[in-house]
């Protein structure tokens, strides 16, 4: 029964945080930066309430980006599924058994302007709004070749603030992380899902939510069920909203930060099983273009290392470019974003490369005049790493601040021919390690320092790819020698992959790669 409880919650946790995204504050408050532009539908968007008697809609709303709510009547009965008494927070909504078609009372899709104050439904029909003056004192409904005409009327907006209106429009969910406490058990969960990989939350996981100046948000899960609900500012300066499931206004809140066409919604709730805590990533179409951003081609620190194909996915990681840069890792549970803010953004006193975790800075980089990252600070540990180069652009030292480890990298005729740390703390060495080459040129500079090189740098090799960590072997390795104990790893590559072998291994048919790659051509 614990277990059912918290995956509902969790489940629901990530739809609804999904909800309440705030935007930039035009009241002081620290909710962080807009950068949207007004979406295609603002003008129109609006809930208009059929006043109609025996109308088989209560309303029919009009997102700002496009989509599409309508909800039918049925004798007074909310279309809200129902919550058997029990108090939830914004990511607790029970679960809606409605699809877009089905019975439940909502119908939700996308709709597009055909002209003359009337636009096509994908999936329900086609509506046309009448006006007296400014004001729809009507509206049209066609379904089925039928056409009915109700009377109707605009629902109050919450007004056209900055904040509002970056608020109201329809959000993508990137990631959600959920942190829960058993207070029985005393265990703790710490999960981080995508719509790509839901995990444990299967069907329920949120795809898309829409908010409306209306007061209403909705959420679309994978499985295409749909949840309904309703919000308002609590503290709109402070990025704080209320919000309530079937009308039942608690108190509870969530608070929303904002960055760009990003907004991280962070939610908490504690009953006598537990204790929550969730931060849901959403992404939304329409960033304005701010002058001086642009990443000049001419410019791209990739030129400075990769001479062949650039990366395109390694080990399910996808490998995204603009101008020649490297703009975005997107991995299964994690987006890395680059800002080379050296080159959009000169004398405005900021590090020269910031690598973002979502919408965290989680690494700030100082550049050498090579170009390369000398000094790399991260955030999350408040570690600093020093990285030394020879002439030709190679790695030979290595002042690593998260694992406190000095490292010395030698190089002959273009190949790391050893590897060898010694702890910081008290000198003590750890790994020492020699590399064999058999003349396979590394056409495509494949670089894994961690995998191959046993130098633990966790996502600072991120950088590499980058071109802002250093240049590759000329050839690929084909074993490690452990000189302390004379044991061996041999690695067998092909065109897209190698596979490490211990010693006295050989590959069977049937075995797998540790990494594969792909190029773009």
């Amino acid at each position: 029964m614990k277990k059912f409880k918290l995956l509902a919650m969790a489940a629901a946790m990530m739809l609804t945080a999904t909800c309440f995204t705030a935007c930039g504050d035009d009241e002081g408050g620290d909710i962080g930066n807009i950068d949207l532009s007004t979406p295609q539908y603002e003008e129109v968007s609006g809930k208009y309430e059929i006043t109609s008697a025996g109308s088989p809609y209560e309303s029919i709303e009009l997102g700002a980006s496009g989509n599409y709510i309508v909800t039918r009547g049925y004798g007074g009965y909310s279309h809200a599924p129902k919550t058997e008494g029990r108090t939830r927070t914004a990511l607790m909504a029970k679960r809606s058994a409605t699809h877009s078609t089905e019975y439940g009372g909502i119908i939700y899709g996308t709709f597009t302007n055909l002209g003359g104050n009337e636009y096509a439904l994908d999936g329900f029909g086609t509506i046309k709004l009448e006006y007296s003056g400014n004001k729809v004192t009507g509206i049209e409904v066609t379904t089925d070749g039928t056409t009915t005409a109700y009377s109707a009327e605009k629902a109050p907006a919450m007004g056209n603030d900055n904040i509002t209106s970056a608020l109201c429009r329809t959000w993508k969910v990137e990631k959600v992380r959920d942190v829960y406490f058993d207070k029985e058990t005393g265990k703790k969960s710490d999960v981080t899902v995508t719509p790509e990989n839901p995990g444990e939350f299967g069907g329920d996981m949120g795809r898309e939510v829409m908010f409306s100046k209306s007061g209403t948000y909705l959420i679309s899960r994978l499985d295409g069920s749909l949840d309904m609900a309703e919000w308002k500012w609590k503290n709109r300066g402070a990025g704080q909203l209320y919000y309530a499931w079937d009308g039942e206004w608690t108190g509870d809140y969530a608070t929303i930060t904002f960055d760009g066409n990003r907004a991280v919604i962070h939610d908490k709730w504690e009953d006598e099983y537990g204790r929550d805590e969730s931060w849901t990533y959403l992404v939304t179409d329409g960033a304005t273009e701010t002058p001086g951003t642009d990443l000049p081609e001419d410019m791209s620190p990739l030129a400075n290392v990769f001479t062949g194909k650039l990366l395109k996915e390694m080990a399910g990681d996808r490998f995204v470019y603009e101008n020649g840069f490297l703009t975005q890792i997107v991995k299964s549970y994690e987006t890395i974003t680059f800002r080379y803010n050296y080159i959009t953004n000169p004398g405005a006193g900021l590090p020269d490369v910031q690598v973002m975790d979502g919408d965290e800075v989680e690494y700030e980089v100082e550049l050498n005049e090579q170009g390369f990252a000398e000094r790399v600070y991260g955030l999350k540990h408040d570690d600093t790493s020093i990285f030394t180069y020879d002439g030709e652009g190679h790695v030979t030292a290595i002042d690593d601040g998260r694992e406190g480890r000095m490292y010395t990298l030698v190089w002959e005729d273009g190949n790391l021919v050893r590897m060898s740390y010694t702890h910081k703390s008290d000198g003590h060495p750890g790994n020492d390690c020699r590399y064999e080459y058999d003349g396979q040129a590394n056409s495509n500079n494949i670089m894994l320092y961690y995998k191959i090189f046993s130098v633990d740098l966790d996502e600072i090799q991120n950088l590499y790819y980058a071109g802002l960590l250093g240049k590759s072997t000329a050839q690929l390795p084909v074993m490690e020698i452990d000189i302390d104990d004379n044991s061996t790893n041999t690695y067998v590559w092909t065109d897209n992959g190698y596979t490490s072998l211990n010693e006295g291994e050989t590959i069977q048919p049937g075995d797998e790669q540790d990494a594969t790659f792909s190029f773009y051509e």
